[in-house]
């Protein structure tokens, strides 16, 4: 039965630990090739051929193809390899367990679920029907999504892209069309270290970072009240990390924060960056600080794709005739399709599961949408074979 192979296939993925290296320490859990190898071998045996683009000798992204070798049109659909630690959880991360209509374990929901209905929706039929239209199928399995997108951002530096993209994620089977993108940075400023007893001999690195934090949260306050798209509301700014000082009776000599700043499409991370340099430029001459650096630690560019477009019109036709709600979305967390959006025409995110369920310690999903997410996307590969020529 077609709902029996898809909760199937998700357990088989949840089984295979595949958590981010950067997630643990644990070298019987980390890394992706578990689960890259066994997709590679899924869709080799349903006559995809097999490329790999390997970062080291154990990690690499997964590059499947099926169809024309000249291709009228080129549909990508990709999903990561890799889930966020395991540290904190309160069920058995690799023992996918079903209880009361619900899949458990770690990838359940983000993002091993999703790859399982787009998987088993790719039917032999639905690869024929695609091969005969002309359209060929590019199935990628993406390393190191959690911490950096980098199996995606990589592709996308060699040139990996296509006509029309599908991102697979936990989107409560909403049509997401755009998303934000994301700007990590750090800032450190120095200033002198003096006695506490005595602090006007020295220069506070704290007292300057409370300052350059004061403007940050000015600047985004005057950003957001100017932000004129509404489909993503405005830009926003989170200051999740800051460490300063030595002792309590030392005046701190350094001070650093860690900055995670949306963007909405129309921002320019570079503009961004360079306001704030000038800023902190601004207080060196004032001698308010000594010096000061800046690290970019992430550039991930937003993207949006016109909710007019033909994959948004004709996933909510689908939609609509698989009776689910046709609901479209944005999302304020980031995802591949910010890097593929660069090298694709038109992609969507859409997937089964909840994203609030992505990352918790009793990950999940819920298997009567795993199984419409599936029916859905088998829906989609058809309509697309039938009408992607059209208007």
């Amino acid at each position: 039965m077609v709902n029996e192979e898809v909760v199937e296939l998700a357990q088989k993925l949840v089984a295979l630990p595949s958590v981010n290296p950067e997630h643990t320490d644990q070298p019987d859990i980390a890394d992706e090739y578990r689960v890259a190898n066994f997709l590679a071998e899924y869709l080799e045996t349903r006559g995809f051929d097999i490329s790999w683009d390997r970062m080291t000798p154990e990690r690499g992204s997964v590059i499947a193809s099926h169809g024309p070798a000249q291709p009228a049109h080129t549909l990508l659909l990709e999903a990561h390899l890799d889930t966020v630690g395991v540290a904190d959880m309160i069920i058995p991360p690799f023992d996918p367990t079903i209880k009361d209509g619900r899949l458990y374990g770690r990838g359940a929901c983000d993002t091993k679920g999703p790859m399982a209905a787009a998987l088993t929706a790719l039917t032999p039929q639905v690869l024929n029907a695609l091969a005969e239209a002309g359209v060929r199928v590019l199935f990628i399995g993406a390393l190191g999504e959690e911490k950096g997108n980098l199996g995606a951002e990589r592709l996308v530096e060699k040139g990996v892209g296509a006509d029309t993209a599908i991102i697979l994620e936990p989107t409560d089977l909403s049509v997401v069309y755009a998303h934000k993108g994301a700007l990590w940075y750090e800032l450190v400023v120095t200033g002198e270290a003096a006695h506490g007893s005595d602090p006007d001999r020295g220069t506070n690195a704290i007292f300057a970072m409370a300052r350059v934090l004061h403007w940050l949260e000015t600047r985004i306050r005057e950003e957001q009240a100017r932000a004129e798209t509404a489909d993503l509301s405005g830009p926003t700014l989170n200051v999740g990390r800051i460490d300063g000082g030595v002792a309590m009776n030392i005046v701190a000599h350094r001070c650093r924060i860690e900055v995670d700043r949306r963007m909405v499409p129309g921002e320019d991370a570079e503009a961004i960056l360079s306001e704030v340099r000038t800023m902190l430029s601004e207080m060196q001459e004032r001698g308010e600080i000594r010096s000061f650096e800046m690290n970019v630690l992430k550039v991930g560019a937003p993207f949006q794709t016109a909710k007019d477009s033909k994959l948004v019109r004709g996933f909510r036709q689908v939609l609509s005739e698989a009776d689910c709600e046709p609901r479209l979305a944005t999302a304020a967390w980031y995802s591949d399709a910010g890097a593929f959006a660069r090298t694709c025409k038109e992609l969507i995110v859409f997937g089964p599961g909840s994203i609030h369920q992505a990352h918790t310690v009793d990950e999940y999903i819920e298997l009567n949408q795993l199984v419409k997410g599936r029916n859905v996307l088998e829906r989609y590969f058809d309509w697309f074979a039938r009408n992607w020529r059209s208007g």
